[in-house]
């Protein structure tokens, strides 16, 4: 499964949210059966906002959402003006199977 964080705050929060993910990674890694895909930060809006994809092990999903949260959590608790949401999204040839349709090949 793959689980897309969207996450903006105040620019000015931008060291706070930073110092809080790498805390993070070194004291609560992902454990083996989610991986970050990859995470991607732009200014705008409200301040900045952040896509962040996880891959999470279809055995493991309720552990994985789990390990998710507990990250979110501690990040809006110390973090103020930090908002979220945490979708489950699909790619797009899974997306479309679910139809029962196929993309062409590229």
């Amino acid at each position: 499964m793959i689980y897309m964080l969207d996450a903006t705050y105040p620019g000015s929060k931008v060291a706070d949210v930073g110092a809080v993910f790498i805390e993070r990674l070194k004291t609560d890694p992902p454990p083996e059966y989610v991986k970050i895909h990859e995470g991607y930060a732009f200014a705008g809006g409200d301040g900045i906002r952040v896509l962040l994809f996880y891959e999470i092990d279809d055995a493991k999903v309720k552990d994985g959402i789990d390990h998710i949260a507990r990250g979110i959590i501690n990040t809006m608790k110390s973090i103020e003006g930090y908002k979220v949401q945490a979708l489950p999204v699909y790619p797009l040839a899974e997306a479309f199977q679910i139809i029962d349709m196929q993309l062409p090949e590229a």
